[in-house]
């Protein structure tokens, strides 16, 4: 009595299910950044799946013109405003910076608002204010000609230093999730629940703003090598520039950032690194950039300088 009788499937079924999940523990344990069994939870430090630490440098491959140079005003990433272009098989000359939307035919998918925004850019307005640093806000220093230099502060916050402006941000690991569980009547792996983490109380808008920080860990079982990415969520930012020339986001900006490492046959090693900035104000669509940042030997290149307008 109180017995049930398992038909040949469901047994299978149970068999496959605890196999898996055997296969895969150890990477759940990474993944959540616990300790060893009864013993505290690990630290962002030491759960790593990657080591981001060193010198790095900025590798301009696209949008040269845009990130070495300041552009002209009006410059959405196709041409200052009056330089014709020819779009693809539609035989019309049309003129940049005109038209119902300014900002059409641009990398940046502005509003008529953010393109509007965009063409009132006053340099000197900016240095007047004090706003020499409005381009080397968190969505703007990553596309800077910028080297990084990249520590642990502490056990679970990552510090990232640009000398493009003489920068530095600071990543957020909260407390690990609490630990999933086997509900073993379901049948079924019961994930873990995560906590978020919060800004502190009264803490202001800043050029970088407040990042909190994630690892995503894949592998480090019996069959497969340890690895995964960092992703950040920036916010609580001031608004500034994606580009010198007052391609503007507004302070309800939402930054997310996905860090991986690339090995690549000549030894050399790279972060690819994917921005998505959300900002209902200004933009009709998440405007996502791809950049690549190639490790250095050493520090010798790190050159520390001032913000400036142009």
């Amino acid at each position: 009595m109180g017995y049930r009788i398992l038909t040949q499937r469901t047994a299978l079924q149970l068999v496959l299910t605890a196999a898996l999940l055997w296969m895969s523990a150890p990477s759940i344990i990474h993944a959540q950044g616990r300790g060893a069994r009864g013993g505290p939870p690990s630290t962002a430090k030491a759960s790593a799946p990657i080591d981001l630490t060193g010198y790095w440098t900025a590798v301009i491959n696209e949008d040269w013109r845009l990130r070495m140079l300041t552009g002209a005003r009006g410059d959405f990433g196709a041409g200052g405003a009056g330089t014709q272009v020819f779009p693809g098989g539609t035989g019309a000359v049309v003129t940049l910076g005109t038209g119902a939307n300014p900002a059409f035919l641009g990398s940046i998918p502005y509003k008529l608002n953010g393109a509007q925004a965009a063409l009132v850019w006053n340099p000197a307005k900016d240095e007047a204010e004090g706003n020499q640093c409005k381009a080397y806000g968190a969505p703007g220093i990553m596309r800077q000609p910028t080297h990084l230099h990249i520590t642990w502060q502490d056990d679970n916050a990552l510090k990232i230093e640009a000398d493009y402006g003489t920068q530095s941000r600071l990543f957020h690991f909260g407390p690990p999730p609490r630990g999933g569980a086997m509900n073993y009547g379901g049948g079924i792996y019961v994930p873990p629940e995560i906590t978020k983490l919060e800004e502190p109380p009264g803490t202001q808008p800043s050029w970088q703003g407040f990042s909190a920080a994630s690892w995503t860990i894949m592998g480090g079982g019996r069959t497969m090598e340890k690895g995964g990415n960092l992703t950040v969520v920036t916010g609580h930012l001031k608004p500034g520039y994606y580009l010198k020339n007052g391609m503007l986001y507004s302070g309800n900006a939402v930054l997310t950032e996905h860090f991986r490492l690339m090995e690549l046959p000549d030894g050399s090693t790279w972060i690819t690194l994917v921005q998505i900035v959300e900002d209902p104000e200004y933009l009709t669509q998440p405007f996502v950039v791809n950049y690549q940042f190639k490790k250095l030997p050493d520090g010798s290149k790190w050159n520390p300088t001032p913000c400036s307008v142009k």
